[in-house]
C-alpha cells in the first residue's frame, strides 16, 4: 500500500509538470501566432511604449534637457579641458536637443533592425514584472537630482553593498556596456568641437579620444556602476538576476544594440543643430577684423577675452616716440630732414620685416612642443620679444635686425619639421584639391577628394588636409569647410577658413 502511494504521489507530480508544460506551450504558440499576425509597425510601436521610450520623450519635453547633460562636463575635465573650453562646448550645445527628433529615431533604428523573434520575447520581458519595474525606474532617474545622488553615495560609503549584488550590478554594466556607449557619444561631441581644441592649446580630438578609451575607462565604468546601483536600488538580487539574464540573451542584446543605435541616430540629429551654431562661432572668429558686438553675442562674457586679442595689421608694429598720437588723438608731426626730403622712418622697414616673417603651422607648432622642446622655448622667447613693443624701441637698430635674422632662421627650422606630421596627399595645395562626392550616413557625413595625382580620398571631420595642416570642419553638400590655424611671429594663433568645393562645369571640360 505504502509503495502504491509513492507511485501515485510520482505520478500526479508528473501529471502536474505535463499540464504546466502543455498549458504554457499553447500559450506560447497562441502569443507567437498573435505576434506573427501583427504587423513590423506595429510591433515596432508596440515595443518602443513597453521599452519606456514614449514615457522618456514625454518626461524630456516637459522637462528639458541642458546642455550639461548632453556634453557631460565630468568627462571633459577629466580629459585636461580647462572650465572655459567646457562653458564654450556647453555654449555650442544650446538648445540643440529636441525629445520628438531624438525619439522618432529610436523607433526609426526599431523598424530598420526589426527581428520578429527578438522583437516578441523582448515585448514579452518588459510586460512581465521586474520589466515594467526597470522602465518605470528608468524613466524615474530622469528627474532625480544631483542632490539624491550625491545622498546615496554617503550612504554607500558608510555601508557598501554586499559582493553578491556588486557582483550583479557588474553584470548588467557589461552586458549592456554602458561605459562604451557613453563614450560613443563623448567622442562625436570632442570630434564637432575639436576646431576650437587649439585655441585652448587642447589636443586633437582624435588623442583625447583615445585617452578616453583607454586611460579613463576604468574610471567611468566604476561610475556608471554605481549609477546603476542609484537608479536601480529599489530591485532586488532576484529581480536583477533576471534583468541581467534578459540582457544577457540574444533578444536582450539585440535590444540593447537597437538602443544604442537609435540614440546614436538621436545624437547625431543633436549634432547637426551644434555644427551649425559652431560655424557661426568659427565665422565670427574667422571674419577678419572681428566686430566686437558679434563676439558680445556669441560669447559669455568670461570667453569674449580669448578671441577678441586680434591687433590691426594696418597699425605699425613699432611707433616712433615723436609719431605717437597726443591725448587728443591728432598725431604729431615729424620733423623734416635738413634736406627737405620726407624719410622713411628704418623702424617702419623693420616692422615690415617683422610683419613678413612666416608663420607656423599650428598643428605643427604644438607637436614640436613634445619632439623639441629646446626649439619650441627658442620660439615662445622670440614671440614674447617682437610682442613687446616697449621693449622693442629700446633697442638699437642693429640689434634688431639681428634678432630678426635669427628669429627667422628659428622659424624655418621649424617648418621643415614637418616629417612629425604624416603626410598623405591631402597635404597639397588646397586649390589643387576638388571635392568628389559626399557620402551621408546617420552617423557621419565622409567627403570624397581628389588629389592632384586624379586619386580619390576619403576625409572626415577633424581630418588633416592642406599644407598647413589645416582641420576639416564640416562636409555640406556642395562643399567642405578647412579651418586652418597658424602661429603668427609673436605667438598669436590666427584661424582662417578655406573652402574645397565641387569642380565648376568649365573646370571639368
Amino acid at each position: 500500500m505504502h509503495q502504491l502511494m509513492k507511485i501515485d504521489k510520482k505520478f500526479i507530480a508528473i501529471l502536474a509538470i505535463g499540464i504546466w508544460v502543455a498549458t504554457h506551450s499553447l500559450w506560447d504558440a497562441e502569443a507567437w501566432a498573435k505576434a506573427s499576425s501583427k504587423t513590423k509597425r506595429s510591433l515596432s510601436k508596440q515595443l518602443y511604449n513597453v521599452g519606456g521610450f514614449g514615457q522618456e520623450k514625454r518626461i524630456l519635453s516637459k522637462k528639458g534637457v541642458t546642455s550639461n547633460m548632453l556634453t557631460r562636463p565630468r568627462i571633459l575635465r577629466a580629459l585636461g579641458l580647462s572650465n572655459e573650453h567646457v562653458e564654450l562646448v556647453n555654449d555650442v550645445y544650446k538648445g540643440t536637443f529636441k525629445a520628438s527628433d531624438f525619439y522618432s529615431q529610436k523607433l526609426k533604428q526599431i523598424r530598420n533592425n526589426f527581428n520578429r523573434g527578438h522583437i516578441t520575447r523582448s515585448i514579452r520581458f518588459f510586460r512581465s514584472s521586474v520589466g515594467r519595474k526597470f522602465v518605470r525606474l528608468n524613466a524615474k532617474s530622469l528627474t532625480k537630482s544631483q542632490r539624491a545622488y550625491n545622498n546615496f553615495l554617503k550612504k554607500i560609503i558608510k555601508k557598501m553593498p554586499k559582493n553578491k549584488r556588486l557582483q550583479l550590478f557588474d553584470q548588467l554594466e557589461r552586458s549592456v556596456n554602458g561605459v562604451d556607449q557613453l563614450f560613443d557619444y563623448q567622442s562625436s561631441v570632442l570630434r564637432l568641437t575639436n576646431p576650437v581644441n587649439r585655441q585652448f592649446n587642447a589636443l586633437h580630438a582624435d588623442l583625447l579620444v583615445n585617452r578616453l578609451r583607454s586611460g579613463l575607462r576604468e574610471r567611468f565604468r566604476s561610475w556608471k556602476i554605481l549609477r546603476y546601483m542609484f537608479d536601480y536600488q529599489s530591485l532586488s538580487n532576484r529581480e536583477l538576476k533576471k534583468l541581467v539574464a534578459f540582457f544577457q540573451s540574444p533578444a536582450g542584446q539585440w535590444f540593447n544594440s537597437v538602443d544604442h543605435k537609435g540614440n546614436l541616430a538621436g545624437f547625431a540629429t543633436v549634432n547637426r543643430k551644434a555644427l551649425r551654431r559652431m560655424e557661426k562661432i568659427l565665422n565670427a572668429l574667422e571674419s577678419g577684423r572681428q566686430n566686437i558686438q558679434t563676439t558680445k553675442v556669441v560669447f559669455a562674457p568670461g570667453l569674449r577675452h580669448l578671441f577678441s586679442e586680434k591687433r590691426d595689421p594696418f597699425d605699425p608694429l613699432i611707433v616712433p616716440e615723436d609719431e605717437k598720437k597726443d591725448k587728443k588723438g591728432k598725431g604729431a608731426a615729424a620733423p623734416k630732414p635738413k634736406d627737405g626730403k620726407a624719410k622713411v622712418s628704418a623702424v617702419v622697414v623693420l616692422a615690415t620685416k617683422i610683419g613678413g616673417l612666416p608663420a607656423i603651422p599650428y598643428e605643427l607648432y604644438r607637436r614640436i612642443k613634445e619632439s623639441n622642446p629646446r626649439l619650441y622655448s627658442d620660439l615662445d622667447y622670440y614671440a614674447a620679444l617682437f610682442k613687446n613693443k616697449r621693449g622693442l624701441q629700446g633697442m638699437k637698430m642693429s640689434e634688431l635686425e639681428e634678432e630678426i635674422k635669427q628669429y627667422n632662421k628659428l622659424i624655418n627650422r621649424a617648418r621643415k619639421e614637418t616629417e612629425l606630421l604624416v603626410q598623405t596627399p591631402l597635404q597639397s595645395n588646397l586649390d589643387q584639391l576638388t571635392l568628389a562626392g559626399v557620402i551621408w550616413d546617420e552617423q557621419e557625413t565622409v567627403g570624397l577628394i581628389q588629389t592632384p595625382d586624379t586619386k580619390g580620398h576619403t576625409i572626415r571631420v577633424g581630418s588633416f588636409i592642406g599644407p598647413d595642416f589645416g582641420v576639416v570642419q564640416s562636409i555640406g553638400q556642395d562643399r567642405v569647410v578647412v579651418l586652418e590655424q597658424l602661429r603668427k611671429y609673436d605667438g598669436t594663433i590666427v584661424t582662417q577658413t578655406q573652402f574645397i568645393e565641387f569642380p565648376k562645369p568649365d573646370e571639368e571640360e
